[in-house]
């Protein structure tokens, strides 16, 4: 078992060599004060935190003023807090449960040892009392949300419109360029918006809904732990594995049954109006309390109509501002001179497009100091007919027969 495990991990740090490795941020902290009974500051008190659900722990002393701090720590729970220092009863509160940007304040006052050395267990309120919330004016958005929420393509950044300052992708009237994404802490602006700044064919999502834990839209607090961002920022965090197995599958769909037989225009509609995700997500231990996984795959398949000058009366003509003929002509032309093949150019046809993305992450707790996280997100979109110019009028020979665009971020 050791043996594979050394294997696995070395694989994955040469994979990892030819993109980022750095640290990631979830802005999640712990912090407070120690004292005894009578109000007097605890120097050098040991703190220990320890997320029972993943085995992740740190510990640290307090300062001269009996403070104590844990910052950027794994979000998820249960975690507990436990305070012990020489002559006192050691002290226990556990139940808080850290997601993005939560400071924690858990406070402890200790009683002095009388006999036996026994201890003080408290548990904290659901609610996260103690937490202190961001300055500036932040939205929120979790998973159990992202869930219940109906999401048209299930790409999560849709959900940003739930920020009163968001419309679109565009924040505080900026454009949507001056949005920054985040993921765990990295930039990646790129990856997650797969639009006009990854690919011209622009992929319906670049990460999968089923492995984003929570996100948050920060439409004015401009601190330098979120990067560049004249609008605002869009910072996601991704899921991860815990001492115990657990999966979901998942499918939506939409039938073509359900959609008119008719176009806008009032012509009868032959072509086939369908959409179909599904996918499936798998998490557990792989070295319990030491190193997790995290696993999801999300596939879509969409067919609908691609529309050329599809001429069918005289309104058509106007609307298109050809004829009939005039195509007819050129077509034959093409045909006649430049190869054009002889099948239809002109009309409705059928567009389909498969896109899957593909997502891992590896939790590595190396020691008491130091929790490597390795991810990986590959998308890959299929889309024919996807890529058109600015022209007002194609043919269908001149679209590309296959659009496919592979993004990879490994960090």
């Amino acid at each position: 078992m050791r043996n594979i495990f050394n294997v696995f991990v070395g694989l994955l740090l040469l994979l990892g060599g030819a993109g980022n490795i750095t640290a990631q941020t979830t802005q999640a902290s712990f912090t407070g004060k120690v004292t005894n009974s009578a109000g007097a500051l605890l120097q050098g008190a040991t703190v220990q935190i320890k997320n029972q659900s993943t085995g992740f722990n740190s510990s640290t002393v307090t300062n001269a003023n009996g403070n104590y701090v844990f910052k950027e720590l794994p979000l998820g729970g249960p975690y507990f807090v436990l305070v012990s220092y020489t002559g006192y009863k050691e002290f226990k509160k556990d139940g808080y449960t850290l997601n993005q940007g939560d400071v924690v304040t858990v406070n402890f006052i200790l009683e002095n040892s009388t006999g036996e050395l026994d201890s003080v267990v408290v548990t904290a309120a659901a609610n996260g009392k103690g937490k202190i919330e961001n300055l500036g004016a932040a939205t929120a958005v979790s998973s159990r949300l992202m869930t219940r929420m109906p999401v048209n393509g299930r790409n999560f950044s849709n959900l940003m419109d739930l920020s009163p300052l968001s419309r679109g992708g565009n924040i505080s009237g900026q454009l949507g360029s001056s949005t920054n994404f985040t993921i765990d802490g990295m930039n990646a602006k790129n990856p997650t918006s797969a639009g006009a700044t990854t690919s011209r064919s622009g992929a319906p999502y670049s990460i999968s809904i089923e492995a984003v834990r929570e996100f948050k839209v920060v439409t004015n607090q401009y601190d330098v732990t979120y990067g560049r961002a004249g609008g605002g920022t869009v910072s996601a965090v991704t899921k991860s594995g815990t001492n115990t197995f657990t999966g979901s599958v998942f499918g939506y769909g939409r039938s073509n049954e359900l959609s008119s037989k008719y176009d806008i225009r009032g012509n009868r509609r032959f072509d086939n109006y369908r959409t179909a995700q599904f996918g499936f997500t798998l998490g557990g231990p792989i070295i319990k309390n030491k190193l997790h996984f995290f696993a999801a795959w999300d596939h879509q398949y969409d067919s609908r109509a691609l529309i050329i000058a599809d001429i069918q009366s005289p309104v058509d003509e106007n609307r298109f501002n050809i004829t009939r003929q005039s195509l007819d002509s050129v077509v034959l032309i093409g045909r006649k001179y430049y190869g054009l093949p002889a099948t239809a150019q002109y009309g409705t046809f059928d567009k389909t497009r498969n896109s899957d993305a593909a997502f891992l992450r590896l939790d590595w707790q190396i020691n008491d100091k130091n929790l490597l996280t390795l991810r990986n997100n590959l998308t890959n979109d299929v889309n024919k007919l996807g890529l058109i110019d600015n022209t007002a009028i194609n043919l269908y020979e001149s679209l590309p027969v296959m659009i496919s665009t592979l993004t990879t971020a490994f960090y």
